[in-house]
């Protein structure tokens, strides 16, 4: 009996958070419109990446080189300089203590460019 009890109060339980999460949804829709039109355009942005079979990153994509010692961080669609530091990680940092207002990211290690 007490089995039957707990799946009975599961149910409520699940079909009550279902019908509030509803109820947010549409107070957050009616309190803030423009804000869920800017992520619902997000989202869309993020699902044509995948469409295409890109992986969607926001910010600017570094383009890491290491010559001897140091690493440079370039801006991989502009090529703009971006920072230069003794480790790829020291780099990325350097560019966004010059830039905080971008976000920086960069694809795996064995993609870098490495000279001299």
């Amino acid at each position: 009996m007490d089995i039957l009890f707990y799946i009975v109060l599961g149910f409520i339980v699940f079909y009550a958070g279902w019908k509030l999460r509803g109820i947010v949804m549409l107070a957050n829709l009616a309190t803030n419109p423009e804000g869920v039109i800017k992520m619902l355009e997000q989202i869309k942005k993020i699902n044509e990446a995948e469409a295409r079979g890109e992986e969607f990153q926001d910010g600017v994509e570094v383009e890491p080189e290491q010559v001897g010692n140091v690493w440079y961080a370039y801006a991989k669609d502009t090529g703009q300089f971006l920072a230069q530091g003794t480790s790829l990680e020291d780099a990325i940092k350097a560019a966004c203590d010059r830039f905080p207002e971008k976000t920086f990211w960069c694809k795996k290690p064995e993609q870098f460019n490495q000279t001299a």
